[in-house]
């Protein structure tokens, strides 16, 4: 059975940087090359910075050269022109030890690369489809104001044995798309599209010696925000010949996730410690999130 699997993004923007590498794989010798390219977008008058991954084997599996490889290895002959990159998101799953437990990393993966015009206009766009993991929820500052709200869509790998999960956004001022939104439930089969918006903010904070003397201590930082916001989306799918996910196979990616999770959480940890093992969750409407 073929399930929603929809993923992709593209960026056009001008390429700043390509720090690209070679290399051959420890386990067979076969060559590679990878590296991370950085495209600067200037969307509704905001430039956006996004750091884009790629990798390649240096040949095909008939022996040729990959036209992959060729492509990322004249990369750097476009930096400063604008191009185009299309790809996929993945989901960088890992263990903190600074936080005590399991964290994700959303990253763009560029697939095709292709330079164009000077008068191209930039933009940052995505499509994801899949099934619904955690319904629509606030998310606060400090001031206990809403300044995004997230969804999370998981969605099967090809073999059908394991599930990515991407956490997507609504700007909290697009009220139609919140109330779109929020029409999707625990298990429901959906596809979303929006807008990448990545933006770079350089922080300065000051402080002052209360009750000290002299000058006041002053801090830079940067902080790097990413939100996949969303713009648009499709009603709730349910036919299984477009791509919805039955129950029982959502329950057996799911369950596939909590154990890989668990696999990742103690060899971090090298403790030996065994997993607790949760119940399977059943998929109805009621439930706000399937982990």
């Amino acid at each position: 059975m073929d399930f929603l699997r929809t993923n992709s993004f593209k960026v056009v923007g001008r390429l700043v940087s390509a720090d690209m590498r070679t290399g051959n794989r420890k386990s067979d010798g076969a060559g590679y090359i990878s590296g991370t390219a950085t495209v600067v977008s200037n969307i509704e008058g905001a430039d956006n910075t996004f750091e884009i991954r790629f990798y390649s084997g240096e040949k095909t599996a008939d022996g040729k050269i990959s036209k992959l490889y060729t492509s990322y290895s004249k990369l750097s002959d476009l930096v400063g022109k604008k191009i185009e990159v299309t790809g996929e998101i993945r989901e960088n799953r890992f263990f903190s030890k600074t936080s005590n437990q399991m964290a994700s990393a959303q990253q763009l993966s560029g697939h095709f690369v292709r330079g164009v015009t000077e008068t191209a206009t930039d933009e940052a766009v995505f499509e994801v489809g899949g099934f619904v993991v955690e319904e629509l929820k606030e998310r606060t500052n400090k001031d206990n104001e809403v300044y995004r709200y997230d969804i999370a869509i998981g969605q099967s790998n090809y073999k059908g044995d394991m599930m990515s999960k991407f956490v997507l956004h609504v700007n909290p001022v697009d009220r139609p798309i919140i109330e779109g939104v929020k029409g999707y439930h625990v298990g429901d089969t959906v596809r979303v599209n929006g807008k990448l918006n990545f933006i770079v903010k350089t922080v300065t904070s000051e402080s002052k010696n209360e009750g000290g003397f002299g000058e006041p201590v002053v801090r830079t930082f940067t902080n790097k925000i990413s939100n996949f916001f969303i713009s648009g989306g499709s009603s709730v799918i349910k036919d299984a010949t477009i791509g919805a996910y039955p129950s029982d196979v959502i329950r057996t990616l799911v369950s596939a996730y909590k154990a890989h999770d668990a696999e990742i959480e103690a060899t971090a940890k090298a403790s030996g410690e065994s997993s607790v093992v949760e119940e399977e969750p059943k998929v109805t409407s009621r439930q706000a999130s399937l982990l």
